[in-house]
């Protein structure tokens, strides 16, 4: 029982990461009803770049709110130079294999520019340490990921529910024409949505380096595929399906690891997701519409 519980435990911070990841993959989805298949290449350039200014000597909290804003402006640049070319003609299909072209290109520009060595990032960037629970260890880092998670997605609802620009967020996701009768810029709020889903996701990528220390180009694709996933599973177009499906995932990956196979964790995970969806085809929120490319 205590090695289930621990396992739990490092899923649920695992899940943490996934959450964050799978929230700025949602909110596109949720406003344009397409997968953001450049999100997580966006993220890594960002992430590499804060592993030079690292380098440096430039202090951590700064460095983070640095990679932030970048992860943003280059989400709001491939909004602009990829997707709105092409969804102001309704091509739905080729924006999608333009957003994997762009996914490609960053990719290619960080191994340009930074080489296709890992970067490994320095020990000791936030207090470690744990508390004990009986016989099952909880790491300070994994209290802070679940904590900063469920905050950030709260605190996101609060933001769509409350303020002006949330709100707005909202009409366009729900009717992007009568939104422009409204008066709403949509071009705004759209490059506002992909500014955000670039914010949110760096946090969570900054939760995986604290933990991992180590990213490498590949990375980028991994968090894409999981933020997908997590997505599914928790219901694509919910934010509040983010943390669920994101926190199922790590469990989940966790309690293969734990008691199958760390060899196949890939494809039992795929395995595990497909009987899911075949109980629960929408998702943990059960949201009935088709999904667009």
């Amino acid at each position: 029982m205590t090695y289930f519980l621990q396992q739990l435990v490092n899923g649920l911070s695992i899940g943490a990461q996934y959450s964050l990841w799978c929230v700025g993959y949602g909110l596109v989805y949720q406003v344009l009803g397409l997968m953001h298949f450049a999100h997580g290449d966006t993220l890594i350039f960002a992430a590499f770049f804060a592993a030079g200014l690292l380098a440096m000597g430039v202090p951590f909290w700064l460095v983070v709110i640095v990679a932030m804003a970048l992860a943003a402006v280059l989400a709001i640049g491939v909004e602009r130079g990829v997707y709105r070319p092409l969804m102001s003609r309704k091509q739905l299909f080729m924006a999608f294999i333009a957003a994997m072209a762009a996914g490609f290109i960053l990719r290619n520009l960080v191994q340009l520019i930074w080489g296709v060595q890992p970067r490994t990032f320095p020990e000791g960037l936030l207090p470690s340490g744990s508390i004990d629970l009986g016989d099952v260890r909880i790491g300070h880092l994994a209290i802070m990921n679940f904590v900063v998670a469920v905050a950030i997605v709260v605190g996101f609802q609060l933001f769509l529910s409350r303020s002006r620009h949330g709100q707005a967020i909202v009409a366009v996701s729900q009717d992007r024409s009568t939104a422009e009768l409204m008066g709403i810029k949509v071009n705004q709020i759209v490059a506002l949505v992909y500014g955000l889903s670039g914010a949110i996701g760096m946090v969570g990528v900054f939760m995986y380096i604290t933990n991992f220390r180590t990213i490498t180009i590949g990375l980028g694709f991994v968090i894409t595929l999981k933020a997908f996933i997590a997505a599914i599973i928790g219901g694509i177009g919910k934010i509040r399906g983010a943390i669920l499906g994101g926190m199922v995932l790590g469990v989940l990956e966790a309690m293969v690891s734990a008691y199958l196979s760390t060899t196949l964790l890939e494809a039992i995970v795929v395995l595990c997701l497909v009987a899911f969806l075949i109980v629960r085809p929408n998702g943990i929120v059960g949201i009935r519409e088709s999904v667009k490319l």
